[in-house]
């Protein structure tokens, strides 16, 4: 469920203006995330607006992993697995004799792929025992048994000591990422195997992050999806409009409805990041449009990383980039008229993310443009559940 907010003006707009005296967009050379927020950013960090929290439980979290579609999907997914079999198989000189935790392993692919590049022993770590039992089951199938590739069912946080007395590991790898990075994403669980197990040293799989967005037109899905409420059936239903532009929209859109570069808000080096540096953010950014049109929505997608590699290894989730299972995330602003922009005309705004419990997948997002005219910015406010 999502809980919709109206956009808003208010002191937290002028932070707006606080980061256009400072604000330099990150760019793809810039350093990864693990420096303090300037003011601005903790400006606009600081105002969120009361929302009544019923979102869904951990069990409910989990247990949508329960679903095999869910890992169909993921396996049927060749760019993200081409480039996990590139990393690691690639790469076995790195996995050769290594100890591997393998954190949130579902069916256990990416734990196969480290003990065919020459593990010693792989520990798969996933908190559903349907999983765990169902995974077992897929290694013995594949002739790989208990002493080089077990299953343990838990947590980063829960569990108490790994298997056979091991203190450290090698290698810290997962498929951990969501829609918009950041949705559903078990970076988290990720880290805290890092920060409890990892050897100095050791390596993470992926070690890189990046989140990007760029302005995009579309006014045939506002159609559709939004104005479609002015008539319902011989009724008007418009009340639902503004709610219904509150939802992020998971889809995959055509490169040529972008209106804009495409800045990076986000990059994450896992090898030393903090989980407040993604569920905890603000980031300016400054956007430069490429032709003229009209702004419909921001559009966000991730890109992932294995630097540590002889060759680096990277795959991307953006429009002009193979269609993967995470597709592109838009947030569609809710403004009566949509800003007309030109060629070469700069926009600048901010981005801020919030997770305010570990126990439920939700984010707070919000999102603010600079208006053309000297009018207060608009912030629009999203949550995800």
């Amino acid at each position: 469920s999502l809980k919709s907010v109206q956009p808003s003006h208010g002191p937290v707009a002028l932070s707006l203006g606080l980061a256009m005296e400072s604000m330099e967009s990150p760019s793809p050379s810039a350093e990864p995330m693990g420096t303090e927020r300037t003011a601005a950013e903790e400006a606009f960090m600081q105002e969120w607006p009361q929302l009544s929290l019923q979102a869904s439980s951990a069990d409910y979290y989990f247990n949508s992993y329960n679903h095999y579609g869910v890992h169909e999907d993921v396996l049927k997914d060749s760019v993200t697995m081409i480039a996990f079999v590139k990393a690691i198989l690639h790469n076995a000189h790195l996995f050769r004799g290594a100890v591997v935790l393998d954190v949130g392993a579902g069916l256990g692919i990416l734990s196969l792929l480290a003990v065919k590049a020459g593990a010693k022993k792989v520990i798969a770590l996933e908190t559903q025992n349907e999983l765990v039992m169902m995974g077992e089951k897929v290694a013995r199938k594949n002739g790989v048994g208990p002493d080089v590739l077990e299953f343990v069912c838990g947590s980063a946080g829960t569990l108490e000591q790994l298997p056979d007395g091991l203190e450290q590991v090698d290698i810290v790898m997962g498929e951990w990422m969501g829609y918009f990075l950041m949705y559903e994403s078990r970076l988290g669980e990720v880290l805290k195997a890092r920060d409890r197990w990892l050897k100095p040293g050791g390596l993470m799989f992926p070690d890189r992050a990046k989140l990007y967005v760029a302005l995009m037109e579309d006014a045939q899905y506002v159609d559709r999806h939004f104005n479609y409420y002015a008539k319902v059936w011989g009724f008007d239903y418009s009340v639902m409009r503004a709610p219904a532009q509150t939802e992020p929209v998971v889809n995959a859109f055509a490169p040529a409805q972008l209106l804009s570069t495409t800045p990076c808000v986000l990059d994450l080096d896992l090898r030393k990041c903090s989980v407040s540096d993604c569920f905890d953010m603000a980031a300016p950014f400054q956007c430069m449009c490429k032709r003229e049109g009209k702004v419909h929505a921001l559009l966000s997608w991730f890109e992932i990383r294995f630097d540590v590699c002889h060759k680096p290894v990277s795959f991307g989730t953006g429009p002009r980039s193979p269609a993967t299972c995470w597709k592109q995330v838009a947030f569609f602003l809710n403004s009566s008229v949509p800003r007309h922009v030109r060629h070469n005309e700069r926009v600048r705004g901010m981005l801020a993310v919030r997770k305010r419990s570990e126990e439920r997948r939700h984010l707070d997002i919000k999102i603010v443009l600079e208006e053309a005219s000297s009018e207060e910015p608009q912030v629009h406010f999203y949550r995800w559940t």
